[in-house]
């Protein structure tokens, strides 16, 4: 450090830079601090950074300076440091995030293969459910969730096309030998009866296949036939008529009440042929229906004296081609192929009803079919 004079003569200084010329040759032209940086100075090789403060009184000038030696090696060494860590921080920074990204895909990748492997041929695999509760993992049990739908889905339709294919085997086969046999001999009288039997035999077949056509709309979404104002009483009787042009059963009306719905009488109707032949197929003697209305409803009760319906089965005998165990043989009525109480849920179904399966109130064996129908309002349009 020097102080000056107004004439840069040195008044005083440190110990250090004692009777040495003034650090600067000339004073600053300006009165305010002043920052100078020089090479040398008479103490020595520089560089240095000076700073000059005038005097309080105006004077003078106090010099004082440092060397920038040491805080130029550190910028040097901060470089150099920067130069060689900051590439290595990046490369560090850059293999964590290509860590981090790589778990993050990792599981998206395993299901994107999965996923492509997976075919309709089988449905029974699975895509990998990341053990991470996130995002991701959601998405694997969503997709692993409509998998399980999907191959349902696919089983009840090779199910169907089976069972479709059995029933349709066994009328096939009789067909073929009555034939068969009537071609062969067509002078024995008994040609005329294995006609009348094929008669028959094609009858069945084409109610099968009505029925699966059926179901198979009902399986695709098709809308159902044109909703009409329907007069359920009359259906019933209808029912009631042909069930007794069949004979073999006693068949009982306990009450009909008059009841228009909204629907299709078509498919209202084949629901009371079904119901009724169901009745008739498992009734040891007697069939009793009845339709009742509530304020906004409209009941049918099919009542039968079979062997009843375990609590157990009511709800699977509405599945496709199911026959409960006293039920699989043919009957001398020609026995059933398992689809018309399914075909009678679809129709309530179509109809926003619901059915039921009861046992009869008097304790006997047997069955009660309930179903429940809305009442159609005074201006056609149903009851809420």
């Amino acid at each position: 450090m020097q102080v000056v004079d107004s004439g840069n003569v040195v008044i005083s200084a440190t110990s250090n830079i004692d009777g040495q010329e003034p650090i600067l040759a000339r004073p600053p032209t300006t009165t305010a601090a002043t920052v100078i940086s020089v090479d040398r100075l008479p103490a020595g090789d520089g560089p240095f950074r000076v700073v000059a403060l005038p005097l309080p009184t105006g004077s003078g000038w106090v010099y004082v300076a440092t060397s920038t030696v040491q805080v130029d090696a550190a910028v040097q060494n901060l470089a150099g440091l920067f130069g060689v860590g900051l590439p290595l921080v990046l490369i560090i920074v850059v293999w964590a995030l290509w860590r981090a990204v790589g778990q993050v895909l990792r599981p998206v990748d395993a299901i994107r293969h999965r996923a492509s492997v997976i075919g309709a041929e089988d449905l029974s695999q699975r895509v990998p459910v990341p053990d991470s509760s996130d995002e991701i993992a959601s998405l694997a049990i969503t997709m692993n969730a409509m998998l399980e739908r999907l191959e349902a889905a696919a089983l009840r339709q090779r199910q169907f096309v089976g069972d479709a294919s059995h029933e349709l085997r066994s009328p096939l086969a009789a067909l073929q030998v009555q034939l068969e046999v009537a071609l062969t001999h067509p002078e024995d009288p008994h040609s005329a009866l294995n006609l009348a039997s094929v008669n028959g035999q094609v009858i069945r077949m084409s109610e099968l296949i009505d029925d699966l056509l059926f179901l198979a709309r009902a399986a695709e979404g098709v809308a159902r036939s044109t909703t009409t104002l329907v007069d359920l009483d009359d259906l019933v009787l209808a029912e009631v008529h042909r069930l007794r042009e069949l004979g073999g059963r006693e068949i009982e009306i306990r009450g009909v009440r008059a009841a228009r719905v909204e629907g299709s009488a078509r498919d209202l109707a084949r629901l009371l042929r079904n119901l009724g032949d169901n009745a008739r197929e498992h009734a040891r003697s007697h069939v009793a229906i009845q339709l009742a209305t509530t304020e906004d409803s409209a009941k049918i009760s099919i009542t039968d004296d079979g062997d009843g319906i375990q609590p157990e089965d009511r709800d699977r005998v509405f599945e496709r081609f199911t026959r409960l165990d006293h039920a699989r043989s043919r009957t001398a009525h020609g026995g059933g192929a398992g689809v018309g109480l399914s075909i009678v849920k679809q129709i309530v179904q179509d109809h926003d009803g619901r059915i039921t399966i009861e046992g009869r109130s008097d304790g006997r064996s047997g069955a009660v079919f309930v179903v429940w129908l809305s009442l159609a309002s005074a201006d056609g349009a149903e009851r809420p």
